[in-house]
């Protein structure tokens, strides 16, 4: 019989796959999209962030400071926080700047030494697709976003800080345009996959191990990259305990659009 701590925390899970955006949602704006959730606990500080902005679709991959139940908290503010700063936002980087506009001043009403403390915040990775252009626009805070083209990754790294966080730097976030091809695959994730120890070394697998797995995933349909992938890291896991919540979601290019 579960505890009652286990049925809340049961219930809370449910709420937060509520918020998420649906696999409908997903497959309507980002074709051959594969999303790998693995919480470190039952409750998740990543999460997933769909919009729509006129001929562009806007998905985001975000990283509340901390896991468990404080960091699943902050996904709430974050996500009303992204949707405060969608309004009127002109772009990915526009997007940034307001969310963390928005999500400093709401620290301004809590314990602000203490968030200070803890540094915070999250970090994320935004972009905005237009299927007619076949454009890509990406904007990051402290997470990048990678492309495999004909079996070569591209990476392309987002602005060196967090929304919110300890510190307030005034290094404006920066915004890419990339112009993407039928075959490209877009990557994206959370820094708790290449954190993860294992191994027969036990280190972490850092970004190095992290392109391999990619370069492999974007060779196959995104109906077996799922699954290849939990087996892969789990395995790459294997007695080591999780260290944080994994995100990551992939999706393709099609050769023909409506």
């Amino acid at each position: 019989m579960y505890s009652q701590s286990q049925e809340d925390m049961d219930y809370a899970r449910s709420i937060q796959s509520m918020m998420a955006p649906t696999r409908e949602q997903l497959d309507s704006r980002f074709p051959e999209c594969m999303v790998y959730d693995r919480p470190m606990d039952k409750l998740s500080g990543d999460f997933l962030w769909v919009a729509d902005r006129e001929h562009e679709a806007y998905l985001a991959v975000c990283d509340c400071t901390g896991h468990g139940m404080s960091a699943a908290l902050m996904t709430v503010l974050a996500r009303e926080k992204l949707w405060q700063a969608m309004n009127k936002a002109s772009g990915p980087a526009h997007l940034l700047t307001r969310l963390d506009e928005k999500f400093r001043a709401a620290m301004m009403n809590g314990d602000t030494h203490r968030m200070r403390a803890i540094g915070m915040g999250l970090d994320l990775t935004v972009l905005a697709y237009s299927h007619k252009q076949r454009q890509v626009r990406f904007a990051g805070a402290k997470r990048p976003l990678w492309l495999v083209r004909d079996g070569k990754l591209l990476e392309f790294k987002g602005t060196s800080r967090s929304i919110g966080g300890a510190y307030w730097r005034q290094q404006p976030f920066v915004e890419t345009t990339l112009q993407v091809r039928p075959g490209d695959s877009v990557f994206m994730f959370s820094d708790g996959v290449p954190d993860q120890f294992g191994g027969p070394k036990d280190q972490k697998l850092k970004l190095k191990g992290l392109r391999t797995l990619v370069l492999t995933l974007a060779t196959m349909p995104p109906e077996d990259q799922h699954e290849f992938i939990q087996t892969w890291l789990q395995s790459w896991q294997g007695a080591s305990p999780s260290t944080d919540d994994q995100l990551m979601i992939s999706f393709r290019i099609p050769a023909f659009e409506g």
